[in-house]
């Protein structure tokens, strides 16, 4: 069975590795000093649980006025959460039973600014596998909000979040010309195999899901790796590319 690696522990092994600087959002395991040290720091942060998936516990925290913050996201059980709460009221939200020993694991996370200019959040999956002795991309798609959803801050596909190829998303939606797009690719394609390597050397594994947003200037950031990534996305885009991947995997 394959171990799955927590969010504040993939950070310390790709912060610790040959990722190029600049490509990791600013993290840290959550605590009250911690979400006092990041609103202090940033406009946005993402409190994530540490082990989840599917967008399950994770909360996008905007700074607000009069010691007043915008809290948006989803619960443990998916459900959709929008409050405006003091910096205190967001720690019991997250640890309702700290005062009995007993804290829920989450990290606290720079937020990016991975947005469409109407706000809608996105980002980018890449799937990668170890095909004859070397990381190689198997494919990747994007994944944006929905306008209704664009202020839970989340771009994941289990959270109603629409899959575009990422040709759509590069061209259509980001405006970029073909060089652009070029460049971009080549920067998301590096430091995906960069993580797989340093994942692999700690946490062996035939394949990741790489999940990746553009902060400024498009400069791509990590937000996390999957071991054990699902690839529903593909056969949404191209059921073709999702029959090679299952493909790839039986023979890993």
């Amino acid at each position: 069975m394959v171990h799955k690696v927590g969010k504040l522990e993939q950070y310390r092994l790709l912060n610790a590795s040959q990722i190029p600087p600049g490509c990791l959002p600013t993290t840290a395991e959550y605590s009250l000093k911690n979400l006092k040290v990041f609103l202090t720091k940033f406009n946005v942060i993402y409190i994530k649980h540490d082990t989840s998936g599917q967008g399950r516990g994770v909360f996008k925290v905007t700074k607000g006025q009069n010691q007043i913050h915008t809290l948006n996201g989803f619960s443990m059980q998916g459900k959709a959460i929008s409050q405006e709460l003091r910096i205190e009221q967001i720690h019991k939200l997250l640890q309702p039973f700290e005062r009995l020993g007993k804290l829920n694991p989450y990290i606290i996370q720079e937020g990016i600014q991975s947005f469409l200019k109407s706000g809608q959040p996105f980002s980018i999956r890449v799937h990668v596998q170890f095909v004859n002795g070397k990381w190689k991309i198997a494919g990747m798609y994007a994944m944006i909000s929905t306008e209704q959803l664009k202020e839970n801050g989340i771009a994941n596909n289990y959270r109603g979040s629409q899959v575009f190829t990422t040709q759509n998303l590069m061209r259509h939606y980001l405006k970029l010309n073909s060089k652009e797009e070029r460049d971009l690719l080549a920067k998301i394609r590096d430091i995906s195999i960069r993580a797989s390597e340093a994942m692999a050397k700690i946490y062996p594994s035939r394949e990741y899901g790489i999940d990746v947003g553009l902060h400024k200037n498009f400069n791509p950031m990590i937000f996390e790796v999957n071991n054990t990534p699902s690839i529903r996305g593909f056969y949404h885009i191209n059921p073709q590319l999702w029959h090679s991947i299952v493909k790839i995997r039986k023979s890993l």
